[in-house]
């Protein structure tokens, strides 16, 4: 019985017999650590998402309570302002004007919004207002909201810019209707002054954190309070803002995350824009500060998967070691295999050789075609092989007898074996008086260079044969080479040389020729 063989190919190699399992347990454990890192990234961005939308929904809340606030404040003020206009139209104003002083002064008293209630004639002087000593000499012409009325004829309700009020110097927002003659023609405006603090006050109540915002600004783009409150931020043009932006862009009401225009912190805005009046209200939670929960939580969950990692890192290099260990007591057993395997190895050469030359076997050369072959189609280089037979052999053989026969083709086999000069060209007995030469990356003219020296080099020799009609031995050689294409069979390029042999032995033999 033959012993096994087993090729050196597919051998493994003991270093890598050593090191898998710990290359093994070694990808694994780095596996696991990115798997959790990932989960853990996963839940942080998650969370934080949470966050951010659980802020949007305060925001978008505390906005529709503010719009509520601000709609049911104006609806009354602007209630207050109809009733003192239609007083006026059906009474007129030099018909008992105490009456309608005290009217002023107590709608004043009783709604905790108004700071005063004024009326002016088409000159900006007053008329009545709800001042109990009103100053004199004062004249309001000059005022945003006087000269709106008197220059647009519509008797709509008008928000203007904060003000400092010329009566008691507080800040106000001034919200006024115009009135006219008989014939149309302007005659004064009524005014309502609205404290400023009313709204601050209502403001203050509500949880925004300390870096939160609330404002309430007109359509014009004037900014009419805010909190928190500076008296330089009062009137401030806010049109070319970002949450104006947005409201142009989104209509009645939106959500975004935005850089204030007024003092630069990144905040969660939600805006809503009044029904009934020219008037928005924003609300804004600092994104800082939303995201603080998340932070503190996020940094615990990253502290503990950190000490949970540094824990299975630990456990994992223990695990590795031992396998390392475990490598290092089986070395005796290794070392065995591995002189077996060289033993096995030596065996398959001798396989693999021919016994009368010493050249490669058709076995060896069919595998080194086949790995050669693939390489080239897989490099898409060039691949060349010579087919070398002995002129006029079974003549030779007849007449000079098997044993010179032998020495004949032993003689040949020197001369193509000397043919091949790099290491990845293989001479082989094809069978017979064949001969092979393999010869990877080589072109055409580089194989017929090889084929020629072997035919001049068997020439050279002299080697007598009677029974040839050259009088020595020679050779015919076929050569082809190609580059392998996707589906084409090693056998092609067998079949081009063969083709290459029968075309040197059809032009009378002693000569190499491609196929």
């Amino acid at each position: 019985m033959k012993p096994a063989l087993t090729s050196p190919s597919t051998a493994t190699p003991p270093q890598r017999k050593r090191s898998s399992a710990a290359r093994i347990a070694t990808m694994f454990l780095a596996l696991v650590c990115v798997s959790l890192l990932a989960v853990l990234g996963a839940s942080i961005w998650s969370a934080r998402q949470t966050s951010l939308s659980e802020g949007k929904v305060d925001t978008v809340n505390m906005a529709r309570a503010l719009a509520n606030h601000a709609d049911s404040s104006f609806d009354l003020v602007d209630t207050i302002l109809a009733g003192v206009l239609e007083q006026v139209g059906h009474d007129g104003l030099a018909r008992e004007p105490e009456r309608l002083q005290a009217y002023l002064a107590d709608m004043a008293r009783r709604t905790p919004a108004l700071q005063g209630l004024f009326l002016y004639d088409a000159n900006g002087e007053w008329l009545l207002n709800s001042l109990a000593t009103p100053p004199r000499g004062v004249n309001n012409a000059d005022r945003e909201y006087f000269i709106y009325h008197r220059t647009h004829a519509d008797l709509a309700l008008h928000v203007g810019s904060p003000v400092r009020s010329r009566s008691s110097g507080a800040w106000v927002i001034p919200v006024s209707r115009r009135f006219n003659h008989a014939d149309g023609s302007f005659a004064g405006v009524a005014l309502a002054t609205v404290r400023v603090d009313f709204f601050q006050q209502f403001y203050d109540s509500f949880d925004i954190g300390a870096q939160g915002a609330i404002f309430l600004s007109n359509d014009a783009g004037r900014l009419l309070t805010r909190r928190p409150f500076n008296e330089a931020d009062l009137g401030r043009d806010m049109r070319n803002g970002p949450v104006f932006r947005l409201w142009q862009q989104n209509g009645a009401s939106g959500s975004a995350i935005l850089v204030s225009a007024v003092d630069g912190v990144e905040r969660l805005y939600t805006y809503h824009h009044l029904r009934g009046y020219p008037l928005m209200v924003a609300v804004a939670l600092s994104k800082h500060e939303v995201l603080a929960h998340w932070r503190s939580t996020a940094i615990a969950g990253t502290a503990g998967t950190l000490l949970l990692l540094a824990m299975l890192v630990a456990l994992g290099l223990r695990l590795i070691r031992q396998l390392i260990v475990r490598d290092r007591l089986q070395a005796e057993l290794r070392q065995a295999q591995t002189a077996l395997e060289a033993t096995n190895a030596s065996l398959e050469k001798l396989a693999l050789s021919d016994g009368l030359t010493g050249l490669a076997n058709r076995r060896h050369f069919d595998h080194r075609l086949g790995v050669e072959f693939k390489r080239a189609l897989r490099d898409q280089s060039p691949i060349a092989m010579v087919m070398i037979d002995v002129d006029y052999f079974k003549k030779f053989n007849d007449l000079h007898g098997h044993v010179e026969g032998d020495a004949c083709l032993q003689m040949v086999a020197h001369a193509v074996q000397s043919g091949p000069r790099r290491p990845g060209d293989l001479a082989a007995r094809f069978g017979g008086e064949e001969f092979a030469i393999l010869l990877p990356g080589t072109s055409l003219e580089g194989a017929l260079a090889v084929a020629e020296s072997v035919r001049a080099a068997i020439a050279a020799l002299k080697f007598a044969h009677g029974a040839s009609p050259f009088g020595v031995v020679s050779i015919s050689a076929g050569v082809a080479m190609l580059t392998p294409a996707r589906g084409q069979h090693p056998r092609a390029l067998v079949e081009a040389a063969d083709r290459g042999l029968y075309r040197a032995k059809a032009e009378g033999r002693n000569r190499v020729a491609a196929a």
